[in-house]
């Protein structure tokens, strides 16, 4: 079962929306799933068995039960349990700045114990969490604890701003043409875009790219050819490099995979 829920307004510039996720199974745990990056920051709290993580190049473990997890520019594998359920926090690409006092470049690729960053304040809303009789009432937990670290900061409406021209590109679109758009320098535009979203302007524009091939494939028959030459990529070599950096299979595996 997964469940999608949107966030009440006060957070709804900084959160895109929640999912739950349960499953019932007699089996320890579910096959592999290939996770990629998709432009999303994400705080996950496990109420059933953690799952199990395999990041490219490392061994796997069990994620903690209330994790802040960055964003992604490698996949990873997931293997859910048999007895899943958590509730995953969406944030909008920029929004997990405005919760953390650090810099959110410290979480790129890295999923950190909640306790790490907030110490008794976590211990605090895991027992709370814990405790919930239902994921309603976990939900005005996790929003409580949300609302109370806000921090609204000058420049968030302008890497807003960054961010929305990236999306309605698809990604295709120079870093200098969106600091011209939000008036700032380039260094010191993939200086600001780095600092709330945790990647720069042009590695967020390649996982938007990529969202978008994927997209478009599940919803025609568009060749390799034509699904690279409608995304502006250079050639088909260009495609399928920049395609398994960040999935680790190239598009043809990825498809013939997802089919």
């Amino acid at each position: 079962m997964i469940d999608c829920i949107e966030p009440i307004k006060t957070l709804s510039k900084y959160i895109k929306n929640y999912f739950i996720v349960e499953t019932d199974n007699s089996i320890d745990y579910l096959p592999e799933e290939r996770v990629y990056p998709c432009g999303y920051a994400t705080m996950v709290f496990h109420y059933g068995s953690p799952s199990k993580f395999q990041k490219k190049n490392s061994s796997k473990y069990i994620e903690p039960n209330l994790v802040l997890c960055g964003q992604q520019t490698n996949y990873y594998d997931l293997s859910l349990s048999g007895k899943t359920g958590m509730i995953i926090i969406v944030f909008r690409p920029h929004g997990v700045k405005s919760f953390f006092n650090f810099p959110v470049t410290e979480l790129l690729n890295e999923n950190l114990f909640l306790q790490d960053l907030a110490n008794n304040e976590a211990n605090e809303l895991e027992d709370k969490l814990f405790n919930s009789p239902n994921n309603k009432q976990r939900i005005i937990h996790l929003e409580n604890f949300l609302i109370k670290r806000l921090n609204h900061s000058d420049d968030f409406e302008r890497v807003e701003h960054a961010i929305k021209i990236i999306e309605n590109c698809k990604g295709q679109i120079k870093a200098q043409d969106i600091a011209h758009d939000v008036c700032l320098g380039i260094k010191q535009f993939e200086r600001t875009f780095s600092k709330y979203v945790g990647v720069n302007p042009k590695k967020f524009a390649s996982i938007i790219r990529l969202q978008n091939v994927i997209q478009m494939k599940s919803t025609n028959k568009k060749s390799m050819f034509q699904l690279a030459y409608d995304n502006g990529y250079y050639d088909q070599s260009h495609f399928i490099h920049d395609f398994k950096s960040l999935t680790g299979l190239t598009p043809k595996a990825f498809f013939i995979d997802k089919k």
